[in-house]
């Protein structure tokens, strides 16, 4: 029959045709049925097998990710480290350097819109900027602060109220006078104290040994050991009427050295600002400073009382050559050209000290600049690279030759984008305002997103600065990021080219050697930079790290010029780093930890390093307070009961995840989630006594230094009060401490079980 004799016919034109159709198309749709069931029974049965004997490989890709196509993680970094560019470094950081950068000036916020800028023209998902409205420091311009020696009305010297011009850049209109933030307004006028470094065990001396009355005396301290602000809070407590800081060469300058501009070696005409103020606005104590947010009054503020004041060695040798009194012990004496005496007041009698700082504070706004790239597979974690923007003065090391390198990073990573090449977990990219005034902008920010941070950050990356000498690679770190530290470090090239040490890790190694033929890094962060917030209130693992220099060559606490308007471009092309070799390393790895994290289906943190570290600090307990203990019937056998406790299940855990089996990504989920919350383990809510903007158990800043960590710092600071100050009625709040580590300990533990409860 061919098609055309019926081609006007109907299947409903003859009824048995309609019925044979229709039973025909029953067995079609019941045959189509079968073998869709059988193909995907097919699938089932393959996909058991291959997920059933798939093991924990940090470079496959996500079973559930479907991203076959992407390449490995290995691969991936060796695309982005190819990609970045020192000479666009370069370019980056003359920019930036280019003006003072000091947040809530018209030279901040002008860097604000450069970044804004530059990462949105990178590619990236996303980039936008985050105000906040904070109490900020200034000093004034019209009547700078300054030190005066006096004999009744007559001033015979006067400190500078500006840093010499001794390049280009220092002769700027737009340099800041010296000042430290948030020291009191405020005119003191007396007998001049030399304090050596402002410690307590300083001050101890001078009340207990040599029964000083500190009572309206003006203090002069050299700078460093602890933070500045300690410094003016010992001055307080001691009730004297102000303080002075100066750069004494011995911490800060090797003798008989040139001096910038003919060496990196701080001048006798340098001044370091810096703040003196605690972490995070003043008007909103733990809550973000938004529109809405409620503040406290300023005349409620009641941190520092005092005026304080920074100066050069220069004018300081002024002042401390005419001091009387007693010489001063041998570890007192710098390296000026002079007997350092202790005081009180000068040789000649007639001479006093008057102090007069005009600061003013008032309400900013300040901006982050945050960018983002959205997680394939998992985009509500989050692996967050931080840095500052602002500057005391141009901050071509602080902190600007870190954002020089962030910027070059985002360009990197917006160049994988589009090359198809996307990370599995989201990364966040933060430059922030206002840290050198007191990490306003990461706080303000934490605290707005505290409760996403808390459950879902993976890990936060700091670089306060990527480089201030070309030698050894220093880390401060949480015991979870150690293994991907050492482990990216492995796949970048030594930046030393006249070495023969193939890798970074090779050479930090050498230079460096730590522990179990590993390099050294230290655990304790303190608060010196924006990763405090993150670890200390979010219980994020983080990590701080940059380039310096050799220690042992030069013991000095800081490099030279630090806050300083000599810390230009100049001195970073002539002295730090001269052809960015050491900035691109940290670039590189900064950004091969971060696809790391971001990457790999199992992070590598491996719990024992804390337990380990843990087990040292108790056994550390045990060794220096256990006959104290004993007489106040301290209970440190349940404190070490519950240190094994978590060595046993950190062992149980680190084995279990090494033998495991994947069957789906959820495997992954459950493994990396413990991980990811073990450290807010060590978090309690309550915070420490008398300082509950700090949180963590183990590792937060000393009460009396805010740059250095205690390991228990609520053990040890209530120990230093009942030791140092005989304050016998802290017994308890110790044994209150003790209990709080233990069961911290303990619920640590728990953690990592398979239920936990």
């Amino acid at each position: 029959m061919s098609r055309g004799k019926f081609s006007n016919l109907s299947l409903a034109d003859d009824p048995k045709m309609v019925i044979k159709s229709n039973r025909c198309n029953r067995c079609y749709l019941a045959t189509l049925l079968i073998s869709c069931l059988l193909f995907l029974a097919v699938g089932i049965v393959i996909g058991y097998f291959v997920s059933n004997n798939t093991k924990l490989d940090d470079n496959q890709a996500n079973p559930a990710s479907g991203l076959g196509s992407q390449p490995s993680v290995e691969e991936a970094i060796r695309k982005i480290i190819n990609r970045l560019d020192k000479s666009k470094i370069k370019e980056n950081l003359r920019l930036f350097a280019s003006e003072t950068r000091m947040s809530g000036t018209q030279g901040g916020n002008e860097l604000v819109h450069l970044l804004e800028k530059s990462w949105k023209e990178a590619g990236i998902d996303s980039v936008k900027t985050t105000p906040y409205d904070v109490l900020m420091s200034y000093p004034n311009d019209t009547n700078p602060n300054k030190i005066q020696l006096i004999s009744g009305n007559t001033v015979l010297f006067e400190s500078a109220t500006a840093e010499k011009a001794l390049d280009a850049d220092s002769n700027k209109k737009t340099i800041v006078a010296p000042f430290n933030a948030f020291a009191s307004a405020g005119v003191a006028e007396g007998d001049l104290v030399y304090i050596n470094y402002g410690r307590i065990e300083d001050f101890m001396y001078l009340t207990k040994n040599l029964s000083m009355d500190l009572t309206g005396k003006i203090l002069i301290a050299r700078y460093g050991k602890i933070f500045r602000g300690s410094k003016v809070e010992n001055a307080q407590k001691h009730n004297a009427s102000g303080i002075v800081m100066y750069t004494d060469p011995s911490d800060f300058n090797m003798a008989g050295e040139a001096t910038y501009p003919n060496s990196w070696w701080m001048p006798e005409t340098g001044v370091q600002r810096g703040t003196v103020g605690p972490d995070g606005d003043f008007l909103t104590p733990f809550y973000p400073a938004k529109d809405y947010a409620y503040r406290k009054a300023e005349k409620d503020i009641e941190e520092f009382r005092i005026p304080a004041q920074p100066i050069s060695y220069g004018d300081a040798e002024k002042f401390l050559r005419e001091l009387s009194g007693v010489e001063a012990p041998p570890d007192w004496r710098g390296k000026l050209n002079i007997t350092y005496r202790i005081g009180t007041g000068f040789s000649n009698s007639s001479l006093k000290a008057k102090l007069i700082v005009n600061n003013f504070e008032e309400v900013r706004t300040i901006y982050n600049v945050i960018g983002y790239i959205k997680g394939s597979v998992e985009p509500d974690r989050y692996i967050l690279l931080g840095n500052h923007y602002d500057a005391w003065v141009f901050g071509s090391i602080d902190p600007l030759s870190g954002t020089a390198a962030l910027t070059e990073i985002i360009h990197s990573l917006g160049d994988m984008l589009k090359q198809g090449i996307r990370p599995k977990r989201t990364i966040v990219f933060c430059s922030w305002g206002a840290e050198e005034h007191g990490l306003f902008g990461s706080t303000e920010w934490v605290e707005e997103y505290m409760k996403v941070l808390y459950e879902r950050a993976i890990a936060y990356l700091n670089v306060d600065y990527a480089c201030d000498y070309n030698y050894v690679l220093t880390a401060g770190t949480s015991p979870l990021l150690q293994d991907t530290l050492y482990e990216t470090t492995k796949l970048i090239a030594n930046p030393d080219k006249k070495s023969s040490y193939k890798t970074l890790y090779d050479i930090w190694n050498k230079r460096a050697p730590g522990d179990n033929g590993e390099p050294s890094v230290y655990y304790s962060l303190g608060s010196g930079s924006d990763m405090a917030t993150f670890y200390q209130r979010a219980g994020v693992p983080s990590i701080d790290m940059w380039f310096t220099y050799n220690s042992d060559k030069w013991p000095i606490l800081s490099y030279p010029v630090y806050h300083s308007a000599y810390e230009t471009v100049n001195l970073y092309e002539r002295y730090i780093d001269p052809d960015y070799t050491y900035n691109l390393a940290m670039a590189q790895l900064w950004s091969g930890m971060a696809w790391k994290l971001a990457n790999d289906d199992l992070l590598k943190f491996d719990v024992r390093r804390y337990s380990t570290a843990i087990t040292q600090f108790v056994s550390k307990l045990e060794s220096q307070f256990s006959n104290s203990w004993q007489a106040q019937n301290v209970n440190i056998e349940a404190l070490k009961s519950a240190a094994q406790n978590l060595t046993d299940s950190a062992n149980k855990f680190q084995t279990y995840v090494k033998s495991a089996s994947i069957k789906n990504a959820i495997d992954y989920r459950i493994i990396n989630d413990k991980m990811i919350q073990f450290e807010r383990a060590f978090i309690d809510p309550e915070g420490l006594p008398e300082r509950r903007i700090y949180k963590h158990v183990i590792f937060a800043p000393s009460k009396y230094d805010s740059y250095s960590d205690n390991d228990f710092p609520g053990i040890v600071d209530t120990m230093s009060e009942i030791e140092n100050n005989k304050a016998g009625d802290k017994w308890e709040q110790l044994k209150q401490q003790v209990s709080i580590a233990t069961f911290t300990i303990q619920s640590a533990a728990n953690t990592l079980d398979d239920v936990g409860l």
